[in-house]
């Protein structure tokens, strides 16, 4: 058996990481950063150490949980998920100062719909972009 796919894709924004970091844990932005993923889709966390992440639909209901396993304020935030029984990890890494920041993201791993994903993950990371800069 192969090794499964894993996405690592990052964006340079003109912002500091403090206004990036605030774009991607204010719970104001979820709503429009979930639209990255999927229409009302967002994630409902307060992302602190050991809490818990909830990937949901305006239209109701949890699709899936994960929990903050990983934090370091202003630079990374890691959450880890359990699909019945298939780990898959989410970390975002933020690198830069007061004027400009980098912001990678690692996710995986995916099966068939990998190029389908990274579609959606450049998107949301345009969106932080857009976010960020205003």
């Amino acid at each position: 058996m192969g090794r499964s796919p894993v996405i690592s894709s990052e964006i340079s924004i003109a912002a500091s990481t403090a206004q990036v970091w605030d774009v991607i844990t204010n719970p104001e932005y979820a709503q429009e950063l979930g639209n990255a993923f999927d229409t009302n889709a967002y994630l409902d966390s307060d992302w602190q150490l050991g809490s818990k992440v909830h990937f949901k639909y305006t239209t109701g209901g949890i699709v899936a949980t994960g929990k903050v396993t990983k934090r370091v304020d202003r630079k990374l935030i890691q959450v880890d998920y359990n699909f019945d029984g298939m780990a898959y990890v989410e970390k975002f890494n933020l690198s830069g100062g007061d004027y400009g920041s980098t912001l990678q993201v690692f996710s995986g791993p995916y099966g068939e719909d990998v190029d389908a994903q990274k579609i959606v993950w450049k998107n949301w990371l345009q969106k932080v972009k857009e976010l960020s800069e205003q």
